[in-house]
């Protein structure tokens, strides 16, 4: 019996997009003026990927002054808290608007007495409006990877989760868009996965194979045998 369902965040719960463009445009779209290069910006920002999401670096602001060190260069420091307002301002956005094929499968599993839990990769400021959000009340757990040390697809971050909600992992399935091998890591810790589509283009969701997809949320609740 199935017992507890356990979310991907972003682009599960909520998107960044919206009609195939980001509702807000991400920092690195400016980011010439700053001293770097479009690329030399992304390569620093993707090598930290791990470090960002486990906790390594505590905030934006202390990944952009390692970013800048590691060229010989320094930000000025009134306006990196500047992009880090605006960063915060920006991940508020996909908070705004929760479809509500979202929350009236949220309301059914709970209805059904489902546990609902969260497992998100994210920094601080990507999910500083999560309490505030429509979404909140309706999860009995929510694990964010910065505050954990861990980041999926490491089967801890699903444990953590387990553990909170008090169910074995054959008592639970764990429903994501894929991103960061998710599904993967959540199979290797002996759930049940499902590849939420919803949010996807049909070019990204046909990248991911070899689990079931769901096109809408409402696919979840047909196939939920709880």
């Amino acid at each position: 019996m199935i017992k507890a369902v356990l979310f991907d965040l972003y682009e599960t719960l909520i998107s960044e997009f919206a009609n195939g463009s980001r509702k807000v445009p991400r920092l690195n779209d400016f980011q010439e003026q700053w001293g770097l290069t479009k690329q030399e910006y992304d390569e620093e920002w993707r090598v930290r990927q791990v470090r960002r999401m486990n906790g390594t670096f505590p905030d934006f602001p202390s990944v952009l002054r390692d970013m800048w060190q590691s060229k010989g260069k320094t930000l000025d420091e009134a306006y990196l808290q500047s992009l880090y307002q605006a960063r915060l301002e920006a991940k508020k956005v996909p908070f705004d608007e929760i479809s509500p094929n979202i929350i009236y499968m949220l309301k059914q599993l709970k209805s059904r007495g489902v546990r609902i839990g969260m497992i998100s990769n994210c920094t601080e400021e990507e999910v500083r409006a999560w309490d505030r959000s429509t979404l909140a009340p309706y999860f009995d757990d929510a694990v964010f990877s910065y505050t954990t040390g861990y980041a999926k697809p490491d089967k801890e971050i699903y444990q953590l989760s387990l553990r909170n909600l008090k169910v074995d992992p054959r008592e639970a399935i764990f429903v994501g868009d894929g991103g960061s091998r998710e599904l993967d890591g959540a199979a290797a810790a002996g759930l049940q996965a499902f590849h939420a589509t919803w949010f996807l283009s049909e070019h990204f969701s046909g990248k991911i194979t070899g689990f079931e997809k769901l096109a809408q949320p409402q696919d979840l609740l047909e196939r939920f045998t709880g």
